[in-house]
């Protein structure tokens, strides 16, 4: 018996000394995330059904926030779905639902609202990041509105009307504004030629930095490329009602 308790007393002040066992709901660590910007002119043009006005605004006329990505280099994969103790409340985003609206939609067919993208982003990477809800997709909107692509490539003259642009300038454009080279993704467009379709920058996980990025995905483009103009009147819309254009972005809180 005295043997018995011994031994005991031996397994339980191992398990003691080991501390405490981690959580399978944990947080994931990330090393960085990927910041992915969608050209909407691209997608309209190359999507079977066209696009549709959002059920609860115009979009701007800008790139939208496709992903907020958490990401691991080590393991070259995406981090996700790491805590399923933070579910999506979409009243949490009531203070910033107009710029998502604006900047972070869905413009497939049928008419749709934002509502799954963005319970899908925080149920895939949000949750993984740390942030609280509502930080977590101001962050992604500030990155975006930093970043300001568009500008960064009208400052070159690369702009949305048709013509043909080098795949390398386009990245030396944005590469002078915030200091890092983006990667450049393309699909089919109109002639036969491919477009412009995807931005992605690389951010710190503090949220606030761009940086090179440690590891991008294979990404492919042409030496040129098509940027395809993009303006709401291309939307379908079955109604009009209760759509308010997008005024001016206002600075994020």
């Amino acid at each position: 018996m005295e043997q018995r308790t011994l031994l005991l007393c031996l397994i339980l002040g191992l398990l003691v000394a080991s501390g405490p066992a981690k959580t399978a709901n944990a947080d994931s660590a990330f090393d960085f995330y990927y910041l992915i910007l969608m050209w909407p002119g691209a997608y309209c043009s190359d999507s079977e059904y066209g696009c549709c006005v959002p059920k609860y605004g115009y979009p701007a006329e800008d790139f939208f926030v496709q992903s907020f990505m958490t990401f691991d280099s080590a393991e070259n994969k995406a981090v996700v779905r790491c805590n399923s103790d933070k579910p999506f409340d979409l009243n949490k985003l009531d203070s910033i639902e107009n710029n998502l609206n604006h900047y972070w939609t869905n413009i497939k067919c049928p008419r749709t609202d934002g509502t799954n993208t963005w319970k899908s982003a925080w149920n895939s990477y949000g949750v993984c990041s740390g942030l609280k809800e509502v930080d977590y997709f101001k962050t992604g909107l500030q990155l975006r509105q930093s970043a300001d692509v568009l500008s960064a490539l009208a400052e070159q003259g690369i702009k949305p009307d048709f013509q043909l642009y080098n795949t390398e300038f386009i990245k030396w454009a944005v590469s002078q504004k915030l200091g890092v080279t983006p990667g450049v993704q393309c699909r089919d467009g109109p002639y036969g030629k491919q477009q412009l379709y995807q931005i992605y920058l690389c951010v710190d996980t503090d949220g606030k930095s761009f940086i090179d990025c440690p590891v991008l995905p294979s990404l492919h483009c042409p030496s040129q490329v098509l940027f395809h103009p993009f303006h709401t009147w291309m939307l379908n819309s079955t109604s009009a009602a209760n759509i308010v254009m997008p005024t001016d972005e206002t600075v994020l809180g």
